[in-house]
């Protein structure tokens, strides 16, 4: 009975199998494919592959042939790093299929994968254009000069976030085994601080109100600014706000979270916020008055655009620069070279909400919950204390305890 392995190419011969470098004679031995590169210019030896596949055999013999020609001298041993080493675009997909797990595992929202998945774009490309192939070949060096690529076409905000994601991933691929643990990008990142962001003063918002409400077309953009500046929601998480979010009785907003409900998820209805929980914000009189106000409709959405129809955040974005910015910019004009009124979008508002809320005499904890954010650096980076407003704060601090009069001193 033949006992010879099936997948054993039926020729009598064992013809050579010539590869890049040198040419082997495969044979089986109890079933185990094995290589022979004896009898050629160099005494190669005779080496098991460790398989019974014919397919992987064949494989395993052109690594091998890439082993010795390195260690005689004939090939790169870059080349061989590459072979045995995760590459680029297999890291990247290791790393988002990580991400884009379940939310109840810890994977990321959509947005953000989405977002990862431009970085990683990018970084694909850059990374081909240099000729780095593997992970452990963007090393600190390969960092700086892509931390500078992208610093000539985008802000500094978005390389910090593009640079400390790369390094996630290398921690990530460290952390899994996929590269060993010398391989691991030791750079400081310097965070910038402030914000691109402008914020209004009091009596800009004051004008754009009244603009809006002075146009029957606006009126409706009234109402979702009013609404923006008296909770410092997000443009998205105000368009999602139903009516049952919105508890008169308590006079509380919920915004809330829904990416764990089966049955809203499961009909597409499942609402998310950027810090992944709910949160309550107590309504402001003014806001409670517009609110008391509002039609309901059969959708049970609180705010629509122009005609009753759903209030879309890029729709309500355009309208809001070309029929509110662009006619008032000429009243709040913008220094040169300055970031101005005529800069200032929907999401201006929830600076203006945090910056009035902090003169208002909100506790930093209080703002913090009703923004939605979990650390205090968030909040500080929205917060906004003007001149004129410190000026007024300082005037109202008794310093010393003495009166006008003392503190003159002698006449």
């Amino acid at each position: 009975m033949n006992t010879r392995n099936a997948n054993v190419p039926r020729k009598p011969d064992n013809p050579p199998i010539k590869c890049q470098y040198f040419t082997w004679r495969m044979h089986c031995r109890d079933g185990v494919f094995y290589a022979d590169g004896r009898g050629s210019k160099y005494d190669l030896g005779k080496h098991s592959l460790g398989t019974r596949d014919y397919g992987p055999a064949m494989e395993r013999i052109k690594l091998l042939d890439l082993q010795k020609a390195v260690e005689l001298g004939l090939a790169d041993a870059k080349t061989l790093r590459q072979i045995n080493e995760i590459s680029i675009v297999d890291g990247w997909k290791s790393y988002l299929d990580f991400c884009g797990r379940s939310a109840v595992l810890g994977g990321v929202s959509p947005k953000s994968l989405q977002r990862y998945t431009a970085v990683r774009d990018k970084h694909v490309t850059f990374c081909a254009r240099q000729g780095i192939v593997t992970w452990r070949e963007f090393d600190k060096p390969a960092l700086e000069k892509y931390g500078n690529w992208l610093s000539r076409k985008y802000a500094d905000r978005t390389t910090y976030l593009e640079l400390t994601l790369l390094k996630s991933v290398n921690n990530w691929l460290i952390a899994t085994k996929k590269l060993p643990p010398d391989a691991k990008l030791q750079y400081d990142l310097q965070k910038p601080v402030g914000t691109d962001t402008y914020c209004y003063r009091r009596e800009e918002v004051s004008a754009i109100v009244k603009h809006c409400l002075a146009d029957a077309g606006l009126v409706w953009l009234a109402h979702v600014i009013i609404a923006l500046a008296h909770t410092g929601l997000r443009i998205g998480e105000l368009a999602n706000l139903r009516w049952c979010d919105i508890d008169l009785s308590s006079n509380t907003i919920i915004v809330a979270d829904e990416r764990f409900s089966n049955r809203k998820r499961r009909s597409g209805a499942a609402r998310k916020t950027k810090g992944r929980r709910s949160r309550a914000i107590p309504i402001h009189p003014r806001l409670r008055d517009l609110l008391h106000n509002l039609k309901r409709t059969p959708d049970g959405y609180v705010f629509h655009s122009q005609r009753g129809c759903r209030l879309r955040p890029n729709n309500a974005l355009h309208t809001f620069i070309e029929e509110v910015i662009e006619p008032l910019k000429e009243q709040f004009a913008t220094p040169a070279g300055e970031i101005g009124f005529e800069h200032a979008r929907l999401h201006s508002f929830r600076h203006f909400f945090c910056s009035q809320a902090f003169l208002g005499g909100a506790s930093e904890g209080e703002i913090r919950e009703w923004l939605g954010h979990a650390d205090s650096k968030m909040v500080e980076h929205y917060r906004h204390l003007r001149n004129e407003d410190a000026q007024r704060k300082m005037k109202q601090i008794d310093f010393v305890g003495l009166d006008d009069e003392s503190s003159k001193g002698p006449v």
